[in-house]
């Protein structure tokens, strides 16, 4: 495995209009949503930056860190979580970055670290999944690895007003994660189970209270 140093970043900027409420800080198992993700990942970050629209809030979480942590604007605002990456690669320490959603409770570290090693030779890692309705499979690209090399094809995207965060990925060298390469960690993709309604925090509240565990 490499020991390349990592930046992660979470993309915290969404408005959670389903659940009414801002789903970033709601506790799970008493942590809040963003540091329940931030911390099943720290093992491999050299620091840990966050997508928001204020920097205020995260003051708090970012003190307790034990890596540099910050908050980072859109430089492109109102493009969605594309601009999100963006802004996190133009401002990461570090070469290669994570970027997570914050809705991803149960991030399983395993799997990231397998996926760090991936990253040879590729300006991103992306894990190709079943569409929940469909089956049919389709990228994750908010629990990816990126190189500061998308940067300019990112840009270039944005320029033109494209806003969907998988419109790069062919004018860059990606290696898609495979179904058949995710399940040896992850047999059921809790690790992509995200919370957007009602419902799925219900879900979320009973992964949790069964006492769901990282792996690695």
């Amino acid at each position: 495995m490499t020991a390349e140093r990592i930046s992660v970043l979470l993309l915290a900027g969404g408005r959670s209009r389903r659940l009414g409420q801002d789903k970033v800080w709601m506790a799970l198992d008493g942590v809040s949503l963003v540091e329940r993700v931030v911390r099943r990942v720290l093992p491999i970050a050299g620091e840990v930056l966050f997508s928001a629209n204020a920097a205020d809030p995260f003051a708090k979480l970012i003190s307790t860190l034990p890596v540099p942590g910050r908050v980072v604007a859109d430089l492109f605002p109102g493009a969605g979580p594309l601009a999100g990456i963006h802004a996190g690669l133009s401002a990461a320490r570090h070469d290669l970055l994570l970027a997570l959603a914050t809705d991803i409770p149960f991030v399983n570290l395993a799997l990231v670290r397998h996926m760090i090693g991936l990253t040879q030779g590729c300006d991103a890692v992306v894990p190709q999944i079943p569409h929940p309705a469909t089956g049919e499979l389709v990228w994750e690209p908010l629990h990816a690895f990126y190189r500061r090399s998308c940067l300019p094809a990112i840009a270039a995207r944005l320029a033109a007003g494209e806003h969907r965060v998988v419109g790069f990925l062919p004018d860059v060298r990606t290696r898609p994660l495979t179904l058949a390469e995710i399940t040896p960690f992850d047999p059921e993709l809790r690790s992509f189970f995200n919370v957007n309604t009602p419902e799925d925090w219900q879900r979320a509240q009973g992964l949790a209270d069964a006492g769901e565990a990282q792996c690695g």
